[in-house]
């Protein structure tokens, strides 16, 4: 290959580069945000949601070992590849909530800096008390969270963590100037789409987005009902290489009744939340008030969960 064709071909991969990142809260609407972003003609959004790749890879192997064996979790090329097509956009986008959790997931803000200095940077964030708790319903519906949900919000800092939005920003403000940075309040997205997503679209400084009713549907909310292991091993082969090897050649509807024989299901509402809720009440509290002090706004949505 010629010195021309390999500069034209690193070039080409350059403008694959994204510059866009949703970097969670987790439970906080970012898979919404992330659908809602991709339908504007300007932003490629990423073919896979989440792909981690800035989360170090044996932090990302311990808690997420289907994603840490995609290419695209640790391959630049195949992270790359996630925006084919996408080369003419504006922006180029992806969003990974494991992206905002420090210090569980070190140095994150630091490696996608290195990459996308002029990064544009979006946080979507929720009341932090009902945030934490479907942070836990989700890692215990994945099989990660084995205790009840009033020692689990005691014992594992990730479920504060996560909610101190102090500390997430703080981390990004390090590497990336506020100018780069965009709150995005799920309360106020829920309840005012189009209103929220045009200030998003503004901020970018792109044109304005027409949406179609269909295109601002509801998505990804979490249902009343959860699960547990029927069968001790049951996450365990769930993670495991094999199973995911296995999966991807048997019909959705052969998965989908292995999912119902290896699970128990029940609602969440049979749980009393109330003593993790008072405690998480308690803890971030002050977390809210720096975190409001740090954008400069109270969040009054908040007041009113």
């Amino acid at each position: 290959m010629s010195l021309q064709a390999v500069s034209h071909r690193a070039a080409a991969r350059d403008s694959l580069r994204p510059n866009l990142f949703i970097i969670g809260a987790s439970k906080a609407g970012s898979s919404a945000l992330h659908a809602y972003l991709a339908a504007h003609p300007q932003i490629c959004m990423s073919t896979e949601k989440e792909p981690c790749f800035f989360v170090d890879q044996e932090e990302l192997r311990a808690a997420w070992p289907v994603m840490a064996r995609q290419p695209c979790s640790h391959d630049w090329d195949a992270y790359l590849d996630l925006w084919k097509g996408g080369e003419d956009a504006c922006y180029r986008g992806e969003g990974s909530v494991y992206y905002s959790q420090t210090p569980h997931r070190s140095d994150v803000p630091a490696r996608i800096a290195s990459v996308s200095p002029q990064a544009r940077i979006i946080y979507a964030v929720r009341e932090p008390v009902t945030r934490a708790i479907g942070h836990y319903w989700q890692r215990f519906k994945e099989f990660q969270e084995p205790l009840p949900i009033e020692r689990a919000v005691r014992e594992n800092a990730l479920y504060r963590d996560s909610s101190d939005y102090a500390l997430q920003l703080q981390a990004y403000l390090e590497h990336f100037d506020i100018s780069q940075i965009h709150i995005v309040v799920a309360e106020d997205l829920r309840a005012h789409r189009r209103q929220v997503l045009a200030q998003c679209i503004d901020w970018l400084g792109l044109e304005p987005f027409a949406y179609e009713e269909f295109q601002l549907a509801d998505r990804h909310r979490s249902p009343p009902t959860t699960r547990r292991q029927r069968f001790p091993l049951v996450a365990r082969i769930r993670d495991s290489r094999f199973w995911s090897t296995i999966r991807r050649r048997l019909p959705a509807s052969a998965v989908s009744r292995l999912r119902q024989a290896s699970t128990v299901t029940f609602d969440k509402h049979s749980v009393d939340e109330s003593v993790a809720r008072a405690y998480l009440a308690d803890h971030l509290a002050p977390r809210r008030a720096a975190f409001e002090a740090l954008i400069g706004r109270r969040i009054m949505a908040w007041d009113m969960s």
